[in-house]
């Protein structure tokens, strides 16, 4: 009785169908006023004579004109409001599907800040750059202070093993630092650590090249790239920019030495020669200036990322049921171990073949060594965005990634028994070239998958993991390649190149990204 006389049973079911369509229309659109005329409608407050406005626009009124509605008879009006609500409804659910794909589709796609990306994979560049712009010169610097050819190894491997380190000192600091501070910290350390590099001869004592080479390894931040990667980067282009990140890396190792031969023939030329400012030592000067310029850009350009998406979760911190894949994830860090083993190996083995086989300068053993890395992070570039054409999968191409390897390790075994500099040289670089490029692309298929095989609170530990192994393989390359001759290089290549292919076979299956990665 308070609420007026009463409508007739017709007019009752047209205002609930187009109260309940209302409601649906303000479901999908969000429109404030749409929710609040359909609370009006349920309260009885306006008119129901007349459709909601809403309702009227899709044409599911009676009147064409928008008019007063004519009553008609309660059973006919009653299935009629009701197929338009369904109709409506189902409207609203297929719109609300497709938004739900559309936000998946970019969340796959998403891409950070192109400034702050490129900064990141400049990084990788610059920790390639400075582990082995003193190749050329190590051996030199070594002996010069008291050391041999060991001592030589170990200081291009000491790189990786205070990198090694630096994954959970860096994981430490996250703790209470911004990414952006991390950053900022450990170029500073790194800037100290080349200064200290240069001044060994100063000091004329050797340990205080392995100290300097452990600290940049400490501060080199070989991790936070492939963090940040997997953080800010979506699925379905993941694999693209791991392919970038290991081509800055591969063309760091083309940079160095470039950087070395450069700065021999400079210095030689000028006939600057004196404890603090030679040929040994200038890679420590140089490398410092960049860090600098380096420093600048992370403070005027990086955004920096929330510290809740940076800061380490406590340990086990993971969902329940959630867990490593024992074998894709054996077989992911295999590749990883042995592709960056490799790449160390070629390296160091060219340039003693080219100082200790053919008679070569520091400056021309370098710059061999440069276009072979040169040319393998071209390669490596081209196959970002080729890579998904071709490629079915990142383990279809890590297989054959593996079998191709072994192919590349056949005219290693021959090429210095041939008739003739010109033409040993030829088919070495060949065969290295084809031996390096391949290592780096495996070693990007290997991180790709890695981040992919394990559910998103995994993705961490796994990023760890991948980098600790990436870091012990160039350990272990710059030694073996450090002791390893003419004779024993090809089978110890070819070796590891077939172990890798079978563990490819065996874990084939296994390699599939899991269905919680993001």
């Amino acid at each position: 009785a308070s609420c007026g006389p009463a409508l007739p049973v017709g007019r009752r079911a047209r205002s609930s169908a187009a109260a309940m369509s209302t409601v649906v229309i303000a479901t999908v659109v969000g429109a404030p006023a749409l929710r609040q005329e359909s609370g009006e409608a349920h309260r009885g407050a306006v008119s129901l004579s007349e459709p909601s406005p809403a309702v009227r626009s899709l044409g599911l009124a009676s009147g064409a004109s928008g008019g007063p509605v004519t009553p008609t008879p309660s059973g006919a009006s009653t299935s009629g409001s009701v197929s338009a609500a369904a109709s409506i409804a189902a409207s609203a659910a297929s719109i609300g599907v497709a938004g739900a794909l559309t936000a998946d589709e970019d969340v796959a796609n998403r891409m950070p800040p192109l400034g702050s990306l490129a900064l990141l994979l400049l990084l990788p560049l610059l920790v390639g750059t400075n582990l082995v712009i003193v190749i050329p010169t190590a051996d030199d610097y070594s002996h010069r202070l008291g050391g041999d050819q060991l001592f030589g190894g170990l200081m291009i491997s000491s790189i990786p093993l205070g990198a090694w380190i630096g994954i959970y000192l860096n994981q430490w600091m996250l703790r209470g630092m911004s990414f952006k501070s991390v950053l900022i910290v450990i170029t500073a350390g790194t800037i100290f650590g080349n200064v200290l590099y240069a001044l060994a001869g100063l000091m004329c004592f050797k340990w205080t090249l392995l100290i300097s080479r452990v600290v940049i390894g400490l501060c080199n931040g070989f991790s936070l790239p492939c963090m940040y990667i997997s953080l800010t980067v979506g699925l379905k282009r993941r694999s693209e920019v791991v392919l970038y990140f290991s081509a800055a890396t591969t063309l760091g190792y083309a940079v160095g030495p470039t950087l070395a031969a450069v700065l021999d023939v400079f210095l030689k030329s000028v006939r600057v020669h004196n404890l603090v400012l030679d040929s040994d030592t200038a890679p420590g000067w140089f490398m410092a200036l960049l860090y600098l310029i380096f420093l600048v850009l992370i403070v005027i350009v990086f955004e920096d990322l929330p510290m809740h998406a940076t800061q380490p979760g406590p340990r086990g911190s993971a969902n329940a049921g959630d867990r490593f894949p024992l074998l894709s994830s054996c077989a992911a860090f295999w590749h990883l171990f042995v592709t960056s083993a490799q790449l160390t190996m070629a390296e160091v083995y060219l340039v003693f073949v080219g100082q200790q086989h053919w008679g070569w300068s520091i400056a021309k053993s370098a710059l061999l060594l440069a276009g072979l890395m040169f040319c393998s992070g071209v390669i490596n570039m081209s196959m970002g965005k080729l890579g998904q054409r071709i490629m079915r999968s990142d383990r279809a191409g890590l297989l054959g990634g593996s079998i191709f390897s072994c192919v590349a390790c056949i005219p290693l075994s021959w090429s210095l028994k041939l008739q003739g500099v010109i033409a040993e040289v030829s088919v070495l670089s060949a065969g290295l070239l084809m031996l390096v490029a391949l290592a780096g692309l495996n070693r990007a298929f290997a991180l790709a998958l890695t981040s992919k095989l394990v559910p998103s609170s995994l993705k961490r530990p796994m990023n760890e993991w991948a980098t600790v192994m990436m870091t012990l393989g160039r350990a272990a390359g710059g030694v073996l390649g450090a002791v390893l001759n003419a004779d024993s290089f090809a089978p110890a290549m070819l070796g590891l190149c077939v172990v890798s292919v079978v563990v490819s076979v065996a874990s084939h299956k296994a390699m599939k990204p899991n269905d919680k990665a993001d």
